[in-house]
Formats: C-alpha cells, sequence, structure tokens
C-alpha cells in the first residue's frame, strides 16, 4: 500500500497551479497592495493556532486561512515602493528556479549525487568570478546570505593564520570601519575572536574607510603583542552605499601580511553596470569577497556567496570526513561543497540563479541595476531642488540619505522628531515603505533604489511627498 503522504500526479498538478496562480496574482498586483502591514505578537497570536492539527484539512481551506490570517499581515519587499533597507525583488524565473531545487530536493553537498547541480554552481560562481575582477582559480560556494559568507571569509583566514592554536587565537584582531555591516563583529566572534579586538576604524568624510588611521591601528596592536588578522573593507555599506578605498587597502593588507576581505553583498553585483564598475574599482583584489544575489541579482532569499582567491584556505579550514562520508569523496576536479563551508545539508541555490540570468540574459539585468543607481541620482537632484530638504549623504551605488530641514530650524532633537513624524506619515499611506539611519549623528531618511519595480515617477512622488509632510 503507498503511503498516505504519496499525492497521485493530478492532485500535485492541481495543488501546485493553485500555488502559481496565487503567487502570480500577488506580484502582478503589488502596485496595487498596501505596502506597510503589521500586527502585534498578541494579533497574531490570535490569528493562528498554536496546536497542530490532528487531521489534515482541505488545500483550498488552508490556502484561504493563510491569504487572510498570514499574507495579510507582511510588508511586500518587491513592491515598488518599498525603498528601505536592502530590497530583495526577485525575478518570476528566480522564483520558479526556487521552487524546482526544493521540488527536486537535490542535496548539495557532494558531487557524486547530484553532479548537475554541483556543476551549476561552479557555473554561477564562474559567472560572479568574472564581473568582478577575481583571478582565474578563485573558487568558494552560495551561502544562506552574505553574514554567513563574511563568517566562513573569517574562520579561513583565521585558520591560515593560527591554525589550531587557541593560545593565538585569543590575540587575533579584525579591522573594519564605522560603517562596517554588524555581520563583521558576529562572525569574528562567532570565529573565537574578542568582540574587543574588532577595531572600528574611523572613515573620511564621504563615509570610506582611512587607510592612515587604520595603518596606526595595526602598529598599536602589534606593540602591544597581538595578532593582527583581517581587513574587511565595504563596498557598498549599508548606510550610504559608501566604498572604502580598495586598491590603498589591498595594497596595505600586503604589506602587513593581512587577510583582505571585501564586504560587497550590497554593492558587489553593481560591477555589472559601468558606473558601479568604476566605483568598485579594487575589488578583484580581494583574498575573498561576500556577494548576496539575493540582493541585486534579482534571486529570493537566502543566496549569498563567498568568494576565495585561493579556495585551499576554505577547504583546509572546513574539511571534515566522517566514515559514513567516504562513499561521497570527490575525485579530482569534482567539488564537494560541504567541504567549503559550514553546511553538510545544503540545497540548490545555483539553481534560482542560473535560470534567472539565463532568461533574461545579463544585459537586462546590467541595465536594471544601472536604472537603479540612476534613481538614486535622481532622488539626490530632487532633494537639492527643494529648500526645505537637506541631502546628507550623496548617491552611491543606489542608497541616497537626506531629512527634512526647515528653514529656521536647527535644533537637532527637534529636527530628529519632525523627520521621524514624517517617516511615519509617509510608512503609514501604504504607498511608501522607508527607513532610518543616522548620519554625522543627525536622523536620516534612507532611500535604496534597488529594487526593479520602482520607477522615476515614484521617486518623483516619493519625494514630493516627503517634502509636504513635513511642512504639514
Amino acid at each position: 500500500m503507498s503511503s498516505p503522504l504519496d499525492l497521485d500526479q493530478a492532485t500535485m498538478q492541481r495543488l501546485g497551479r493553485t500555488v502559481a496562480d496565487h503567487v502570480a496574482a500577488h506580484l502582478a498586483g503589488l502596485r496595487q497592495q498596501r505596502l506597510f502591514k503589521s500586527i502585534s505578537r498578541a494579533e497574531a497570536a490570535a490569528l493562528i493556532p498554536s496546536a497542530p492539527p490532528a487531521s489534515g484539512r482541505d488545500f483550498a481551506d488552508l490556502m484561504g486561512f493563510l491569504t487572510e490570517r498570514v499574507f495579510a499581515h507582511h510588508t511586500p519587499e518587491p513592491h515598488p515602493g518599498f525603498l528601505a533597507y536592502v530590497q530583495c525583488c526577485p525575478t518570476f524565473p528566480a522564483v520558479l528556479g526556487d521552487w524546482l531545487a526544493t521540488g527536486y530536493n537535490f542535496f548539495g553537498g557532494a558531487w557524486k549525487v547530484a553532479s548537475g547541480p554541483a556543476m551549476l554552481e561552479v557555473t554561477v560562481l564562474e559567472w560572479f568570478r568574472q564581473w568582478i575582477g577575481m583571478p582565474a582559480g578563485t573558487g568558494g560556494l552560495l551561502t544562506s546570505g552574505g553574514s554567513t559568507a563574511n563568517l566562513m571569509a573569517l574562520v579561513a583566514a583565521r585558520h591560515r593564520a593560527v591554525g589550531e592554536d587557541p593560545s593565538r587565537l585569543a590575540r587575533l584582531v579584525v579591522y573594519s570601519s564605522t560603517q562596517g555591516h554588524s555581520s563583521v563583529t558576529r562572525a569574528a566572534w562567532i570565529a573565537g575572536i574578542p568582540r574587543s579586538q574588532v577595531r572600528a576604524i574611523a572613515v573620511d568624510d564621504q563615509f570610506r574607510l582611512r587607510p592612515d588611521l587604520l595603518r596606526q591601528q595595526i602598529q598599536v596592536d602589534r606593540d602591544a603583542g597581538l595578532l593582527p588578522l583581517a581587513v574587511v573593507a565595504s563596498a557598498g555599506t549599508t548606510n550610504t552605499g559608501a566604498t572604502d578605498p580598495l586598491p590603498a587597502l589591498a595594497a596595505l593588507c600586503q604589506a602587513e601580511q593581512l587577510w583582505f576581505h571585501i564586504d560587497a553583498a550590497y554593492g558587489g553585483f553593481a560591477a555589472l553596470a559601468p558606473e558601479g564598475l568604476a566605483a568598485l574599482e579594487g575589488l578583484g583584489l580581494a583574498d575573498s569577497v561576500t556577494l548576496d544575489p539575493h540582493k541585486w541579482l534579482y534571486v529570493p532569499f537566502e543566496c549569498g556567496s563567498l568568494l576565495v582567491r585561493d579556495p585551499r584556505h576554505l577547504f583546509e579550514a572546513f574539511h571534515i570526513l566522517p566514515d559514513y562520508m567516504r562513499d561521497l569523496s570527490g575525485s579530482s576536479g569534482e567539488i564537494n561543497f560541504a567541504d567549503y563551508g559550514e553546511q553538510l545539508s545544503r540545497y540548490s541555490r545555483a539553481l534560482k540563479v542560473w535560470l534567472s540570468v539565463s532568461y533574461f540574459g545579463v544585459d537586462a539585468l546590467r541595465e536594471a541595476i544601472a536604472a537603479s543607481l540612476e534613481r538614486a541620482l535622481l532622488v539626490e537632484r530632487l532633494v537639492r531642488e527643494q529648500p526645505d530638504l537637506e541631502l546628507l549623504s550623496a548617491a552611491r551605488l543606489g542608497i541616497c540619505c537626506f531629512r527634512v530641514r526647515p528653514s529656521g530650524t536647527a535644533d537637532p532633537a527637534r529636527l530628529d522628531q519632525l523627520n521621524q513624524r514624517v517617516l511615519e506619515h509617509i510608512n503609514g499611506t501604504g504607498n511608501f515603505f522607508l527607513s532610518t539611519t543616522r548620519i554625522a549623528d543627525a536622523l536620516a531618511l534612507r532611500v535604496c533604489s534597488c529594487g526593479w519595480r520602482t520607477t522615476d515617477d515614484d521617486i518623483r512622488r516619493l519625494v514630493a511627498e516627503v517634502a509636504a509632510a513635513g511642512a504639514a
């Protein structure tokens, strides 16, 4: 007898079409949806029973439940008005690639059981390598996101520097900037490096790490008996889109014999557009680079990646071969991605990347990224034209920060309160979703224009609404 969990083909097709139709309708109608939707924990708990059902329910009934009680209470990132944080705006072919990967349920850890999907991962990583200008022989893997990629880079750097010596581990130091991503500190202490030894180096007036101050701090730490390990530069900071002076930092790391890691999770794929490539000069000089396809390559969560100039450092840091895996050990040229990172059980993230890029072609993606860069420049121009708006950070890699500042208003606390009210008003309309950050200790309205659904008209409307809300 077949298992009750085994559905016949006709049933699977019917259920699959239901889901596909639902997702397609959702995506096609994004512009008509209210954007910011949230409820409290108590309200959410009242909508969703805590006890699991003993008996099954009809699928149509389940879809109705999800639509009314779950899907109705989220902020849809692919919405054209989503300009907060860093948007994940996947293409539909990328969504289908994710579905195919989970439907086939490939085991992406070992070549012998999924050689086709493994070769697909090798292929897309080679695309990435070429796009950012790293040398032939560079390798790596796809990850759950940039945070994991940053962690694995620091583990590889640590292993190369001190191996298994715990007495030296506690003396390691990692350097980033005051604008570096929070995942760098988290990655360092997970890798065994004390939080107190993650240095946040000051930045210049363009929010870029200052090499002169970095060099001084390295010497201070060496004089104190510490072991400088790695510099983590940013190629597109989350706050402002700033890119650190990568060529200068690469030269410094070479001279000091430090691992040079670039966190390009946000900005790296801007290298596909000519304007972005110019802003990312030196990206290919790194020992390792983090990239996030689920940001500017338009695939669904979760999809990050790590490229390492010498992938043997990853293998040496992560390879473990238990008896129960010996049958799957790779032959010459075969890559077991489980040997290059922290995950043994991993699915095929490459499929959604490959399917989307192959369906649209690189030229279409390049045009979409270039348009994103231009929209941030449009924000900057419009802000400069408004007498009661103040630019706090010029447009860089799709990000622009500004605030409402009415003529004659100078008190910092009042300006922060005003801009917080403007934010709440804009988000409350349901048409746009913005976030804030702090620039030179001022509360800033931050626009990140990386979603491909957003238009220039959306940007014009947003800036006009912000100006009007500030004057009200």
